[in-house]
């Protein structure tokens, strides 16, 4: 009986051996096994962060190099635009200067002779004294873009950036003081043309033959050779001095706008030229 129940004992004893022994085993490889996950999910991660990482960093690299690349493009654009209108704007102050003579000739004729009402002569002055007023429009569609599009900050040149500050800058100006122009030749000079002005015979080849101003001008001896009622006024000292004065404003205006813009804007312009021309050698 005893020896049963030793065998018994030893029974248990040896089956609980052994079920510890296959549990610890499973324990192990439970670890093991948990131990290699971690590692795999943390490499995983780190794969997957440069992964992230460089995949931005190509984009990011990606997305300066179009856009230096575009900023390069909109700057040539500029060049073209800023050599376009330096000629134009040569071609403009040319033409002022030749209104600032023209409304002399005006004002001398009527110094000399008076405000005459049937005078072909004075007509053609006062008509080219007061038509040929125009304006000029730099090309801004460029500079403009380079500016609200953010391509300032892939320039890499400082004195390029305030350059082009200083140039959309004197493009304001510019603009600013041909409006202030355009205000007093409305407000002054335009009633007086409506006023005294016969426009009968200039519209008889301008408006009805479909002729330029100038042709039209030049035949008015044609639609009207005796001179008649070419212009609307009665002379008086007092209108003539009036008349007179308004044009001496009007050049006074015409040249301060030399003096406050014109002479600095072409000096920008090709200022301007010049340092992009230094940045396009330097690139290259």
């Amino acid at each position: 009986m005893f020896f049963e129940i030793k065998k018994l004992v030893q029974n248990i004893q040896f089956k609980l051996n052994a079920y510890i022994r296959v549990t610890a085993i499973k324990n192990m490889r439970t670890t093991l096994l948990s131990k290699i996950s971690l590692k795999s999910s943390l490499l995983e991660l780190l794969i997957l962060f440069l992964a992230i990482t460089m995949g931005f960093l190509v984009e990011n690299y990606r997305e300066t190099y179009l856009e230096e690349k575009r900023s390069e493009r909109l700057l040539n654009s500029l060049h073209i635009d800023l050599q376009g209108d330096i000629v134009r704007f040569d071609e403009f102050t040319g033409l002022r200067k030749t209104l600032i003579d023209d409304v002399y000739h005006f004002i001398d004729d009527v110094e000399q002779r008076g405000l005459l009402e049937n005078d072909m002569k004075q007509q053609e002055l006062f008509a080219k004294a007061i038509f040929n007023w125009t304006y000029f429009e730099p090309n801004t569609a460029n500079i403009e873009q380079i500016i609200s599009s953010g391509a300032l900050r892939y320039l890499g040149d400082d004195e390029l950036i305030h350059q082009i500050g200083m140039m959309q800058s004197r493009n304001l100006l510019l603009m600013d003081r041909q409006e202030r122009e355009q205000e007093y030749f409305l407000n002054y000079l335009q009633p007086m043309m409506h006023q005294y002005y016969n426009f009968k015979w200039l519209n008889k080849n301008y408006v009805r033959n479909w002729q330029s101003f100038p042709e039209a001008n030049e035949n008015l001896i044609q639609v009207n050779p005796e001179e008649q009622r070419m212009m609307l006024w009665k002379h008086s000292d007092a209108l003539a001095e009036r008349v007179m004065n308004l044009f001496e404003n009007y050049v006074f205006i015409l040249r301060s706008s030399y003096v406050v813009n014109y002479d600095e804007y072409i000096k920008e312009m090709q200022h301007t030229i010049e340092i992009i021309d230094n940045k396009s050698l330097a690139n290259n």
